[in-house]
């Protein structure tokens, strides 16, 4: 770049106060190999290092063959002068390749470097170094409660009793696999590594409408979670509107017994009939299609972690986000149809994740 002080990086700027992710930005500024090692080391990596210096090929690896593999169609290929190290010669012409406009090359080299960004910040997350214990303190609290009859099934609570609850399915959310978590963050413009809340999480499926209620009750008297540390703005319920479910529950007789079966036709009965008044919590998911319903929250739990710092013992504590998700079965079978299903989320997802990385701006 020129050292005239009205010479500005606009990208650059752009980036830090525009608004604008570093992954949409049409082009760097490295004109020479110095130049890119010292952007390198402003960046992390120092390629005097032998370590760092392998640690960046590592992650051209990763995201070359993740570009071939996830992104690009059968007779698409990237250039060889870009994928063989051998070729490539020295990293920095990477950088010095992206900064050059006006070629094919370019182009290409920047879509690398977007996902080698990617794999930089999903594998130095909290959750890459100590997954083990942030999975084993979030779901045993949860587990413990969760019980496997012989004749009655799965439940929450007890097998038997008025607060036992029988579950059509109960899974912990399957550890999202790094190639799951490029995709997702190439695709969201606005998501960071660390705003990826839903690493872990569970996904519960009721018998009865009214029983996703009865779940939400039950973690709470239960205190299994705690609603202080929810994150409200992330929470989801487009599954049955909370104003007319209060309304149900207030109609009630607090001195009669209802099965789940009675209520779910009352919960029924009061949505046909003030439909307009119902008032629904959707946060916007560009993937997700209107179709798919369900009740979802994030909350975190306090996360002790025991380290070595200078010879001695030391628990290191922070908050950890998860996921609970919970539908009715009756709601999980449309789900796993059509638009809703989780393949066309998917493929959604992937199409704009092309799109970020080859340059363009819409799908």
């Amino acid at each position: 770049m020129s050292s005239s002080p009205l010479n500005f990086d606009a990208h650059a700027i752009e980036s830090m106060i525009g608004g604008l992710s570093a992954l949409d930005i049409p082009h760097i500024s490295v004109q020479s190999r110095e130049e890119g090692r010292r952007f390198l080391f402003a960046y992390g990596y120092d390629l005097d290092k032998e370590e760092d210096a392998q640690k960046v090929w590592s992650y051209h690896r990763k995201a070359v063959t993740y570009i071939q593999e996830e992104l690009l169609s059968e007779n698409e290929t990237i250039p060889s002068k870009l994928t063989d190290p051998h070729e490539l010669s020295d990293i920095t012409n990477l950088l010095i390749m992206a900064s050059t406009r006006g070629n094919d090359l370019q182009k290409w080299a920047c879509g690398i470097l977007k996902v080698m960004h990617t794999f930089v910040h999903l594998e130095n997350d909290l959750f890459a170094q100590y997954s083990s214990d942030i999975q084993d303190q979030i779901l045993k609290p949860i587990l413990s409660h969760i019980h496997e009859d012989p004749v009655i099934g799965t439940t929450l609570g007890p097998a038997l009793g008025p607060k036992s609850i029988v579950l059509k399915k109960f899974e912990t959310k399957t550890f999202k696999t790094t190639t799951s978590s490029v995709t997702k963050l190439l695709a969201k413009s606005e998501l960071v590594v660390f705003g990826l809340l839903d690493k872990v999480g569970v996904r519960i499926v009721t018998k009865h409408l009214f029983d996703v209620f009865r779940v939400l009750k039950y973690f709470l008297e239960n205190n299994i979670v705690s609603f202080p540390h929810n994150i409200a703005e992330q929470s989801n319920n487009t599954l049955y509107p909370l104003n007319l479910f209060f309304e149900t529950m207030e109609s009630l007789s607090r001195d009669e017994e209802y099965t789940s079966d009675e209520i779910d036709r009352l919960l029924y009965k009061r949505m046909s009939e003030h439909n307009e008044r119902a008032v629904f919590l959707k946060k916007n998911n560009t993937f997700s299609s209107s179709e798919y319903k369900f009740v979802k929250f994030i909350t975190r739990r306090l996360v002790r972690i025991n380290v070595t710092m200078n010879d001695k013992p030391h628990t290191m504590t922070f908050f950890y986000p998860y996921e609970v998700q919970i539908v009715d079965y009756e709601t999980h079978l449309k789900n796993m149809t059509g638009m809703a299903s989780h393949e066309k989320y998917k493929e959604r997802q992937v199409r704009q994740a092309r799109a970020r990385v080859m340059g363009k701006t819409e799908l």
